[in-house]
């Protein structure tokens, strides 16, 4: 069992000994990525969450490692929804999937694609073909879901517990890439940290090259120098070919959640994080 889902399973654990009566799970859009008809990218166009479903084995996901052990963990949430606590009453879950989230303290998306950046001189190489869409969303607006989610379990526990709900907001929909050149525009828009290349990497040569390199770096690099790579590159190259669209219909009947910055207002803050002078 993972160091996730041990954890998991002591916070249920406490949750009962403390006769804790609500638990809000954070989980992700990302334990419904799987490649489409078996190909290298996803397809996820408004879908709701009995669409948009987890496979039934987490080798299938786009993303190895922190997804599938995000799936584990959500599913022992779920599954402990109802459980009998020692001083009367049921202990209520729900387990949140936001999209893949920008913004203040971001150091996991825009930020690594900017230090890319950085070391071509300002240019951010589309190496995924010419891109797909991806719906993001502003960390705000995420943590803001998370406090409707803890209403309802209060308030309609009957409509939202048990239940995983997709979280997303108003961000436009658009290749990560060129995402991340329009986030951290300048405040005047006179200069970009980064500018997407015109020419792109074919996107089944660029999959091939990055699933050569994650075999390379898991059989021969990580023995010698216990070298690990922080994300997938296939998985990295499969995301931004995809397209990544959710419906938050859940949210907005059961949470009563609707976004509580507006699309402007997360690119402006987002934009002061990501132009500030040290990142």
């Amino acid at each position: 069992m993972s160091a996730r889902s041990v954890g998991t399973e002591n916070i249920l654990a406490m949750c009962v000994d403390r006769n804790i009566p609500r638990l809000v799970y954070c989980s992700t859009s990302e334990v419904t990525l799987v490649p489409y008809l078996g190909g290298c990218f996803s397809l996820i166009v408004n879908q709701t969450e009995s669409k948009a479903l987890p496979p039934s084995s987490e080798h299938s996901l786009v993303f190895p490692g922190y997804p599938a052990s995000k799936l584990r963990a959500e599913q022992i949430i779920l599954a402990a929804d109802k459980t009998p606590l020692p001083r009367g009453g049921y202990l209520r879950t729900i387990a949140l999937r936001p999209t893949l989230l920008y913004g203040e303290q971001d150091c996991r998306l825009v930020t690594p694609l900017l230090k890319m950046a950085r070391l071509q001189n300002g240019r951010l190489v589309r190496f995924a073909g010419p891109g797909g869409k991806q719906q993001i969303t502003y960390v705000g607006n995420a943590a803001w879901a998370h406090i409707r989610a803890k209403d309802a379990l209060l308030d309609n526990p009957v409509g939202a517990a048990g239940l995983p709900v997709f979280v997303t907001d108003d961000t436009p929909i658009d290749d990560l890439l060129r995402f991340t050149s329009r986030v951290t525009a300048t405040a005047d828009n006179a200069s970009l940290r980064c500018r997407c290349t015109r020419w792109y990497v074919p996107a089944p040569l660029a999959y091939l090259l990055a699933a050569i390199l994650e075999r390379l770096i898991t059989w021969c690099v990580h023995p010698l120098l216990r070298v690990r790579l922080p994300v997938s590159p296939s998985g990295v190259v499969s995301y931004l070919g995809s397209i990544v669209l959710y419906n938050r219909l859940r949210a907005a009947i059961q949470l009563d959640y609707s976004p509580v910055y507006s699309s402007e207002q997360a690119l402006r803050m987002s934009s002061k994080y990501y132009t500030r002078k040290k990142l």
